[in-house]
């Protein structure tokens, strides 16, 4: 386990719904040689059957779905488990809707690029030109504006923002007009510059395009996409309309040796993720983008626009995978694959298509255990049918040098800045070390608890690595004086080195030393205040006690504090939507102890003015002064104090 064991249940429930949503770095496995022909859908049926075997035991899931396209046809779709675990329903590939997350993006692109194709939008000009009176517009504070092209590539420069992604009940809901403006993320950086995964962005792509249209994002769906390519049982409404709610798979989470039936998950910024469908009215939509935007006589995009589309539009370098238009680069193998995931808290899913085999792959699964198995299916599904060739890879002259001075650890771009939320960063680190003989090791905090181990990687070029038996590839670069670490398996994140004040192990060392220390200091002086009332010693006077009493305070709400962000993730919906007092309760905790700090130097700089005190108190009592003012610090920069 990594230094950020510590961290609190909710930064892992983050991580599973948040972070799940964009393509993470993770150890490939090695392709295999042998090559198994994608002809036989009797030898698909039984690879898939053992692989859904394996995956829905070891990783606790219900049910899942499966879709693949080949050769301008439905070639394989099969459902397997159960849709309602209790009534026994099964899953079946043409009737079940899935909640599909951030899949949905993909729709949501296609809809901006048909705006592009028809002359009603333009992917270069500023966003805010298409927003008129709409409640939200993007806030004017660099030079160069914001446009669809940047939201499609996510590079935007947004900050990262929880707030508002998911919802308690339907009455929750807001116009997207007015749910943008109330979670609009701060602009954090120059549009064009890194990549960071934005889920505000691509709503606000979808409300550009309703916008436009003059009609609600759901409609101009279902107008523009789904009825030309008769997928009648999707959706982007929610609830789902009553005709499909009966055929709608439940969402589970399996605890104490049983799966329990989790609520209808509402996404606030909808064209972001909240679509539903099944898997063939999903093979219907990768039919229509590798048809170059035609499937059976309809046409949802021209051949020139599918292809700008399935295009590179931004790389952090051209020896990696980068975005397309809404989709993501996910080469593997040799071969040119392009897709996205998509994850709620209790839904994981896998598009990906091979362009150039005409060949595309949809799974679904309703369960967290989804997010590992839709990984290693897709690994799976390619490994066998498009394989690569084992790399041989030798350490070069001077790695050992070279890779010292990369060691350290890495913050994703993907992260809030202005909001308390910024603790999430702390899940969200790469941690880079240096072997002896030159090469590196990564490894991701808590990543082992996802399937995701540490990763060995060999220096092929100075700053240039690729991953022993693997297919990923890490770049490094130092631009105006700030060192970063690019992966090809995530182009839609950048990686920057910290400095040593901001990583994990200093805020570790920091928050459990000062919770230890001061809770100590408490139990140390009670003590000793029993050994004075036993040996008729004088009592301490009431300033003293008041003193003491400070530092305990201190100790206790700090202890409270990590309590309180470890409870709330019992009900992750009440955090995502505002609506758990005992988070608004928390976050009061830090303004306190900055209170009681300035008592904490005040009796300091009185105990040094008076002597009231015996040296070795006073020095004991001014490094506590100083390590709460140090809490204090980290509460500012972790944005839990706002100055």
């Amino acid at each position: 386990m990594t230094p950020s064991r510590w961290t609190p249940l909710l930064l892992t429930v983050l991580l599973a719904v948040v972070v799940a949503q964009a393509v993470t770095p993770a150890a490939f496995a090695a392709p295999q040689t042998q090559t198994h022909d994608l002809s036989d859908p009797d030898e698909l049926e039984s690879f898939v059957d053992g692989v859904m075997a394996s995956h829905m035991e070891s990783h606790h899931i219900p049910g899942a779905t499966v879709a693949v396209v080949k050769d301008g046809e439905l070639f394989f779709a099969k459902g397997y488990g159960y849709a309602d675990v209790e009534a026994r329903t099964p899953v079946r590939a043409d009737r079940t809707l899935f909640r599909i997350g951030s899949v949905s993006k993909l729709v949501t692109f296609t809809t901006v690029m048909q705006g592009a194709e028809s002359g009603d939008l333009a992917l270069d000009a500023d966003v805010n030109d298409y927003l008129g009176d709409s409640p939200v517009t993007i806030p004017d504070t660099d030079d160069d504006p914001v446009t669809l092209r940047h939201l499609g590539t996510h590079t935007a420069g947004f900050e990262d923002r929880y707030e508002g992604l998911f919802l308690y009940d339907e009455a929750d809901l807001r116009p997207l007009g007015e749910a943008l403006a109330e979670t609009r993320p701060a602009r954090v950086r120059p549009p064009g510059a890194y990549a960071a995964y934005s889920n505000w962005g691509a709503a606000l792509a979808g409300h550009v395009v309703a916008e436009q249209a003059g009609t609600p994002f759901d409609e101009y769906v279902e107008a523009n996409v789904f009825d030309p390519l008769g997928m009648e049982r999707s959706t982007f409404r929610q609830p789902v309309p009553s005709s499909l709610e009966a055929d709608l798979a439940t969402g589970y989470r399996y605890r104490n040796g049983a799966f329990e039936a989790g609520r209808f998950e509402y996404v606030g910024i909808p064209p972001a993720g909240s679509m539903s469908a099944t898997a063939t009215d999903m093979s219907r939509f990768m039919l229509a983008h590798l048809g170059a935007g035609t499937y059976d006589g309809a046409r949802i995009l021209n051949t020139t626009t599918a292809q700008t589309m399935h295009s590179q539009q931004f790389a952090h370098d051209p020896r990696l995978n980068g975005m397309a238009y809404g989709f993501v680069e996910q080469d593997q193998n040799g071969e040119r694959v392009i897709g996205h995931g998509g994850a709620t808290e209790l839904f994981h899913t896998q598009l990906v298509l091979l362009p150039e085999h005409d060949v595309g792959l949809f799974v679904s699964y309703n369960a967290p255990g989804g997010g590992i198995a839709g990984t290693e299916f897709v690994e799976a599904f390619l490994d066998r049918y498009f394989p690569g060739e084992d790399a041989t890879l030798a350490t070069p002259e001077g790695a050992a040098e070279r890779a010292a001075s990369l060691t350290g650890e890495y913050r994703s771009t993907r992260v809030p800045y202005t909001t308390w939320w910024k603790f999430a960063a702390l899940q969200q680190v790469v941690q880079v070390q240096a072997t002896p003989q030159g090469d590196l090791v990564t490894a991701l905090p808590g990543g082992e608890q996802f399937g995701i181990g540490p990763t060995h990687w060999v220096e092929v070029e100075p700053m240039v690595y690729r991953e022993a038996g693997g297919d990923d590839t890490l770049v490094f670069r130092e631009d105006a004086g700030q060192l970063r670490a690019f992966f090809g398996s995530n182009p839609a994140a950048a990686y920057e080195r910290l400095a040593w004040y901001e990583t994990s192990n200093v805020t570790l060392l920091v928050v459990v030393g000062s919770v230890a220390l001061f809770l100590s200091a408490a139990l140390l002086w009670l003590v000793l205040a029993g050994y004075r009332w036993r040996t008729g010693e004088p009592p301490w006077s009431r300033r003293t006690w008041a003193a003491r009493g400070l530092v305990a305070l201190v100790g206790v709400l700090l202890l409270v504090f990590l309590g309180g962000l470890a409870s709330v993730a019992s009900d992750p919906y009440a955090v995502f939507a505002g609506a758990s007092g005992l988070v608004q309760v928390t976050l009061l905790v830090p303004y306190v102890v900055a209170l009681l700090t300035l008592g904490l130097v005040g009796v300091t700089v009185y105990s040094w003015r008076t002597r009231a005190w015996s040296v070795g108190n006073r020095l004991h009592y001014t490094l506590l002064a100083l390590v709460a003012l140090l809490v204090v610090w980290e509460f500012v920069y972790w944005r839990f104090v706002g100055l």
